[in-house]
């Protein structure tokens, strides 16, 4: 059986995307503080040791990674490098670093968002990092010959808005990404762009 890592296996999408791929992968669950492995995608020392517990995998997907919502005034200089060091380069922490460690023909699904495409006020530094995101997974599939690397680019999941006591209207269910994830990486393309 494939074996697939899930970062961020107990958000609202990484959830669902682990009960979608249960009994299709073995699936590997890391969080920040649960899970069966334990890290912070922003301490590369962390992650090298991971990987190398967890040797050669099939598949990862990144549902993780932090930054700030509020509006330019409400940001500091340090909000922005708090975003970048999370959302950002953790994920490219994880495909950098797993890479070294990924079987041939292995996969990485990370994950950018809609605000890349459809800023609001209060986004600024969510659109800028999932922007640079998307660049990255463009740029690294260009590159990485026996791999494939592509993000999913949710809006917001039912889920959330109702936990954020939103309206949820608009919302689409976590399931939709879920399976966004699972197409990226199963399809055998890279340097795209998933969304509903």
């Amino acid at each position: 059986m494939k074996k697939v890592i899930i970062v961020g296996s107990t958000g609202v999408i990484g959830q669902k995307i682990a009960e979608l791929l249960h009994g299709q992968f073995e699936i590997i669950e890391v969080n920040r503080s649960s899970g069966q492995y334990k890290v912070d995608m922003q301490k590369t020392e962390e992650l090298e040791a991971m990987f190398k517990s967890i040797g050669s995998f099939d598949a990862l997907i990144a549902t993780s990674g932090y930054g700030k919502w509020g509006t330019i005034d409400e940001h500091s200089i340090s909000d922005f490098h708090d975003g970048l060091n999370s959302k950002l380069m953790g994920q490219v922490n994880l495909v950098m670093i797993g890479r070294k460690y990924a079987n041939p023909n292995a996969s990485f699904a990370i994950s950018s968002g809609i605000l890349a495409q459809h800023p609001v006020e209060g986004g600024l530094s969510l659109g800028m990092i999932n922007a640079a995101i998307e660049a990255f997974v463009r740029g690294a599939a260009i590159e990485l010959k026996d791999m494939t690397v592509n993000a999913v680019s949710p809006s917001f999941a039912k889920e959330t808005m109702q936990l954020m006591g939103m309206d949820d209207s608009t919302g689409v269910p976590a399931i939709e990404f879920a399976r966004l994830y699972q197409q990226a990486i199963e399809s055998g393309t890279s340097g795209q762009i998933y969304r509903v």
